[in-house]
């Protein structure tokens, strides 16, 4: 579920999710707050998560600057660490709520949100191997 955000309805978009077997459902305006599951739940926690991870990198007192001594930015592979770690603090539970609070689900049993947060995953893991690519920077999303 997503809302009509330019990036969110174009045709890059569309193939993307056709790719994953994902079927896109866009939300009318003004209604996201009340039926995409990630806005209800799920990106407070998980944006309290990246907040965290954020400051642990920016605190740590080993960086690499530049010859100006200003600090590098992170490499794509600690970005995808910290998404990753910040994903893993993220609840099953919450995750089950907001797709119940949307109307999406209201039964979802323990067995079907395994299979389920299975299929979330894969398709996360898979994105960010698309962004990330896939050479050897590249972190393991998701140990299996």
């Amino acid at each position: 579920m997503c809302d009509q955000f330019k990036a969110h309805v174009t045709e890059s978009t569309k193939r993307l999710a056709t790719k994953l077997k994902t079927h896109l459902a866009v939300i009318p305006g003004g209604l996201t707050s009340q039926l995409q599951p990630l806005d209800v739940t799920v990106n407070k926690p998980f944006k309290g998560f990246m907040h965290e991870e954020w400051a642990k990198w920016s605190e740590a007192p080993t960086h690499h600057v530049t010859p100006a001594g200003r600090v590098k930015r992170p490499s794509i592979s600690n970005v995808c660490e910290r998404v990753k770690n910040s994903w893993q603090g993220v609840k099953s539970e919450t995750i089950v709520k907001s797709l119940k609070k949307c109307g999406i689900s209201n039964a979802l049993d323990e067995v079907k949100m395994t299979f389920y947060m299975k299929k979330v995953t894969h398709r996360v893991e898979t994105t960010m191997k698309m962004i990330c690519g896939s050479d050897d920077d590249f972190l393991c999303f998701y140990d299996e």
